[in-house]
């Protein structure tokens, strides 16, 4: 019993120490995510878009910028190492802000997963006027569409209240505007170019609303305790 005794002080010393430290951390691996939604609508629309003299932002794919044979496919490659870094990190983030909530763990090892799948997108991207790379890039694609899919119907199972109701809404903007634009490929045309993008900002949207939810919750907060009553 003494011995007991005086190794709890150590332990709990230990804890208070550790804590804040694993704190930050956390803290700064969730806002990787806002960051990388925020460095996707810079280095798409923004930058690459501006290299490529005639392309229309409301008519034509994402994808294709960052196609080889793009004017801005040397930022864009750039970009999608910086930016599978910083989701990947989010993904991290998710997966350490949750403990004792099993749903919400899964959508964080799906959303790791969905950061480290866009390296097979920068192996098997789009090539201008080359129809033989259609199909791995697809494939590479749908995957990742899987891994956004499961993630965000997870973190819907492990919320209650408004962050579940604002996934299963993401999601169906997402998947919605994401088939329009499929059906209106290869265009250009308006259907495709805003659809997309739509599909696109409401899952960057999602990612960046999580963070903040996730943000809030304490490091160690029990397993029963629900993380959306700190985001109500």
């Amino acid at each position: 019993m003494p011995i007991a005794k005086g190794r709890h002080p150590q332990r709990s010393r230990a804890a208070q120490t550790g804590s804040p430290r694993r704190d930050a951390v956390r803290r700064v691996l969730l806002a990787a995510g806002p960051l990388s939604s925020l460095l996707y609508v810079v280095a798409t629309d923004g930058l690459a878009a501006s290299r490529w003299e005639g392309y229309r932002r409301t008519e034509q794919m994402v994808s294709e910028l960052f196609a080889v044979g793009s004017p801005g496919r040397d930022i864009l490659v750039v970009f999608t190492w910086l930016y599978t870094a910083l989701f990947t990190a989010f993904g991290v983030g998710v997966w350490n802000s949750v403990q004792g909530n099993r749903a919400l763990r899964i959508a964080g090892g799906l959303l790791t997963a969905y950061g480290l799948w866009n390296i097979m997108g920068a192996l098997y991207p789009l090539t201008l006027g080359v129809d033989a790379s259609v199909p791995m890039h697809i494939f590479a694609t749908n995957i990742q569409l899987g891994l956004m899919v499961a993630a965000m119907c997870f973190v819907a199972a492990g919320f209650h209240g408004r962050m579940r109701w604002y996934s299963i809404l993401s999601l169906a903007a997402s998947a919605l505007m994401g088939m329009v634009a499929f059906m209106a490929a290869p265009g250009p045309n308006l259907v495709l170019g805003i659809g997309e993008r739509i599909s696109i900002g409401a899952f960057l949207l999602w990612v960046a609303v999580l963070a903040a939810a996730l943000w809030r919750r304490p490091l160690h907060a029990p397993a029963e305790e629900r993380p959306d009553r700190s985001a109500r």
